[in-house]
């Protein structure tokens, strides 16, 4: 039996277009599985917010993801093209308040990829249409439908839930108990912006730490990276900063949320800021009084429990499988594992029909089932810790790094 010339015509229908589902499309494209992507924004662009993320764990998968005429331009979507972490590389947690290095945790060959950059190559090849929101799914023994919003249809083989952590997927799969699907809430408040700062902050920062940085004191994290510094004057590199700090009943009553980009919010963030030690506190305070700035008063996870796949007709993946806050830097990585990990199932295929697709489906879920749960809730006990002075050494973070398994750090990309 060919492997790309699958008899069934398998069709795969992936929903959402971010780093989980357009894995997932080139995946299937590699095993020969026809997939289309169906997202619900208008184009690429529609979001205004854009951001970076780390990988410190599973860069080698996504090597085994994608073809080699992508994989080979990975480097190019990174931050900073031009920085190359080593084996020996780490990342700095320093004390906010004194400036005192607290912590080099180990992050070998880490990246920070650009996301929409990082998008624009997974994308590549991939049958993706967009203003595509998901209204239903309903499934018979040929297969599974999706309806839109638009009122079109699509029925393929498979349906697969990659739209993130409000995963209309995740709730369809557990109608019957629509609490099960639920977000639960974190009392810990965030603060992202993307952001130009005048020169000496900048050079200050990147003399800091080439790539990114943490800062913890009582009640506050502190994180910068660079976006994009790319320029040859620092006055027009751009910084990610976030910042998130333990709910204030008085701030969530303000409702900071109707108007992100207001002065308020970041008179917000640069009162909690102002006991930070140089170049912490002053980074905040540069920033321009007109930049926008993202505010969520509650963080929100979503602790994986196993669900009915209908036959191996419906699953999630990525955020919709494992919602969980960000302190440690695990999203990505494990979207890029739950791809991996299916993929490996899809290989393993011999004839190529819809009973062997769902198979290799149930198999992919018993691991992203368990891992799944225990990152989501290892996190959650790390964000807590962070943000208690008294537990901030025995946060996973401090206490064991990025790296959640060695068993799972496949080490240096080809």
């Amino acid at each position: 039996m060919n492997y790309n010339q699958p008899p069934e015509a398998l069709r795969a229908l992936v929903i959402g277009a971010g780093s989980a589902g357009l894995l997932m499309g080139q995946v299937f494209k590699k095993a020969g599985i026809g997939a289309t992507i169906f997202e619900q924004d208008q184009s690429p662009t529609a979001r205004p917010r854009d951001w970076s993320f780390g990988i410190y764990w599973a860069q080698s998968r996504i090597e085994a993801c994608l073809p080699p005429e992508l994989s080979v331009l990975v480097d190019t979507v990174q931050t900073d093209p031009s920085f190359r972490r080593h084996e020996g590389s780490f990342m700095p947690v320093y004390n906010g308040l004194t400036g005192e290095p607290l912590k080099k945790i180990p992050a070998p060959h880490a990246m920070r990829l650009r996301r929409r950059a990082w998008l624009d190559l997974l994308r590549t090849g991939l049958d993706v249409r967009f203003s595509k929101k998901l209204v239903s799914i309903s499934t018979s023994d040929d297969g599974v439908t999706a309806v839109f919003e638009d009122g079109s249809a699509e029925t393929g083989s498979l349906l697969i839930g990659a739209e993130g952590a409000h995963s209309v997927t995740r709730t369809w799969l557990f109608q019957h108990s629509p609490q099960d699907a639920a977000l639960m809430e974190v009392p810990i408040s965030s603060f992202v912006t993307l952001t130009k700062l005048n020169r000496d902050v900048a050079l200050a920062l990147k003399a800091i730490e080439k790539s990114s940085c943490i800062a913890v004191s009582p009640g506050l994290f502190t994180f910068f990276s660079g976006y994009d510094c790319t320029s040859e004057d620092p006055a027009e590199w751009v910084f990610m900063i976030i910042l998130t700090w333990p709910v204030d009943d008085a701030e969530t009553q303000a409702a900071l949320t109707k108007d992100s980009t207001s002065h308020r919010l970041l008179e917000r963030a640069r009162e909690r800021t102002k006991g930070l030690v140089y170049p912490f506190d002053t980074m905040v305070r540069n920033i321009p009084e007109d930049t926008r700035a993202w505010y969520s008063k509650r963080m929100t996870y979503w602790p994986t429990k196993p669900w009915d796949n209908r036959g191996g007709r419906v699953t999630l993946v990525g955020d919709a499988a494992h919602a969980m806050t960000f302190h440690r830097g695990q999203g990505l990585g494990n979207a890029i594992a739950d791809v991996a990990e299916l993929q490996v199932h899809l290989r393993a295929m011999k004839a190529h029909t819809r009973e062997e697709l769902a198979q290799a489906v149930g198999k992919y879920e018993k691991d992203v089932w368990k891992r799944g749960y225990e990152i989501v809730m290892e996190n959650l006990e790390n964000t807590i810790s962070l943000h208690d002075w008294e537990k901030v050494s025995e946060s996973h973070l401090v206490a064991s790094g990025l790296n959640t398994d060695p068993a799972l750090h496949l080490g240096k990309r080809k």
